[in-house]
């Protein structure tokens, strides 16, 4: 009997999604991914069948997809809008989940860094409890369509945690507000 036929036995078992092989040295290992509703003895009955159709050394791998449950919801912040106020020397970064709407605002004063102020002060507004406080905003290329590439960076001071993201934007300010939200979204994004 051949791998393709042992394959095709292993498929035909209740839950089995896939199977996969590799072979090294006199050892056959044998993968099996599976959907959440199969049977607990899955392992067992793809060892049995494996071993008694090499006769040899068999080492079996079941992977199960998914969990069978309802996903968790995730929720992402997204810019709406951005403008400065060149009078008070003040920039406001305008966010949104769903239909409800937060405003950040800093200072222009620092640049770039002012853009992350904002962005941290809007999302607070969603999560008055979020840790992460501004790092720094650095713009790393102007892109040929006249795009900016900016990386941000955020800090939890308390845990030492740093998260990092990348955007391009229109203007560097716009930049640093989207890689502030990609470095924020990953960690937030399951509290809203």
């Amino acid at each position: 009997m051949s791998l393709d036929e042992l394959e095709v036995e292993l498929r035909r078992l209740t839950g089995v999604v896939a199977v996969a092989f590799v072979e090294h040295d006199g050892l056959l290992l044998v993968e099996v991914q599976s959907a959440p509703n199969a049977p607990d003895h899955l392992a067992r009955r793809v060892t049995e069948i494996a071993v008694e159709h090499t006769g040899g050394t068999v080492a079996v791998e079941v992977v199960r997809w998914g969990d069978g449950g309802p996903h968790e919801h995730e929720s992402r912040l997204r810019l709406v809008a951005l403008a400065a106020d060149p009078a008070t020397g003040t920039l406001l970064v305008r966010l949104a989940r769903g239909d409800d709407e937060a405003v950040g605002r800093a200072s222009t004063d620092p640049g770039l860094l002012g853009a992350v102020e904002a962005t941290v002060y809007a999302v607070r507004a969603f999560l008055p409890a979020l840790a992460f406080l501004p790092g720094w905003a650095r713009l790393i290329e102007t892109l040929p369509d006249r795009r900016f590439l900016v990386v941000a960076s955020v800090t939890d001071p308390e845990a030492q945690d740093h998260l990092r993201g990348v955007s391009d934007g229109s203007t560097p300010v716009e930049a640093a507000v989207r890689a502030t939200l990609d470095a924020l979204n990953r960690v937030v994004s399951r509290q809203l």
